[in-house]
């Protein structure tokens, strides 16, 4: 707006300079300087002017870069449709702001408190953007200062407000489910004032010195308790594994002893039924005749009397 009334200024201090310098010009008698006077003041008379709408009709033409968007302004008021990328025709009277619609990040140092009252300190980076088409009306309420505006106490109070019901402790072990809810909870926070969240990002999570040295010692507790309870179970398990292959050994032994016993008694099945046919078959004749084939020719030197004494009896000659 300030342009367009500097040129309208400058035409008309033109436009009337040149019509005073005419009128200089017709008093003067010498031609040629009556002629350079006027020309003088036909050029401030109508080439001020010209020059004037020329730079006007440039203004009127206005590029939205990319990555941007136009806020047009009139008379003080934000017009409610926004400009997008390209070549746009706006009226002189107006103005108009480029807002950048891409991604910014955001980083800043935050404190906080925990629900064991112990002080949190993080670095937390923030990515967003603009909504395009709120751009009027961020411009209108926030302005461009919407980081340090609207941001910044937001990341703020949602960080308090989660760490708030978290234990030192947790927010540590838990550093991810932290992360999430402060992310949703910036998100829905300026999501009202058309600023899009792409990522939140804590970088960094601080406690007091001593309390860190009470977690690091506390860690290395429950290591070495973990330790030993492996230690303690490894050596359970190498009990009962022990203890299963005794089991398994001594049932093997017993399944071989059970194994040889039902042997001895089908070998001593097999001999007793081989000596009963065996018996069977040996007939007094057999027997004989076995007797007369083992039978050396010899008759026996002695003989049983019927007193029961033992007689000599004489071998023949």
């Amino acid at each position: 707006m300030g342009k367009l009334i500097v040129l309208v200024v400058l035409a008309a201090v033109g436009a009337v300079a040149g019509k005073y310098v005419a009128k200089v010009a017709a008093s003067i008698a010498d031609p040629r300087e009556r002629r350079l006077i006027s020309t003088a003041s036909r050029i401030l008379q109508y080439g001020v002017p010209a020059v004037c709408f020329v730079v006007l009709a440039y203004w009127t033409f206005v590029s939205i870069d990319a990555g941007h968007v136009g806020v047009v302004r009139a008379f003080g008021k934000v017009e409610p449709a926004p400009l997008y990328e390209g070549l746009h025709i706006v009226m002189p009277w107006k103005d108009v702001q480029q807002m950048s619609t891409q991604i910014v990040k955001h980083e800043s140092k935050y404190d906080a408190v925990s629900i064991d009252i112990q002080a949190v300190h993080t670095v937390m980076a923030i990515n967003y953007s603009i909504d395009p088409a709120q751009a009027p009306e961020i411009y209108r309420t926030i302005g461009m200062g919407y980081e340090t505006g609207i941001i910044n106490p937001a990341a703020s109070e949602v960080l308090k407000a989660t760490t708030a019901v978290h234990p030192a402790n947790d927010i540590l072990q838990q550093r991810a489910k932290i992360k999430s809810d402060v992310q949703d909870g910036i998100t829905h926070w300026l999501s009202k004032y058309g600023i899009v969240v792409r990522e939140v990002s804590i970088k960094d999570i601080r406690f007091y010195s001593d309390f860190e040295k009470a977690v690091e010692r506390k860690q290395i507790a429950q290591q070495l308790a973990q330790q030993k309870k492996y230690e303690v179970e490894q050596a359970q398990q190498d009990a009962a594994a022990m203890v299963a292959r005794e089991r398994g050994k001594g049932e093997a032994e017993k399944a071989n002893a059970e194994g040889q016993a039902q042997a001895l008694r089908i070998r001593g099945a097999a001999e007793a039924e081989y000596n009963a046919r065996v018996a069977q078959s040996l007939s007094p004749v057999l027997i004989q005749q076995q007797y007369l084939q083992k039978w050396n020719g010899q008759l026996p030197q002695y003989q049983l009397g019927s007193s029961g004494a033992l007689v000599n009896l004489p071998t023949p000659k």
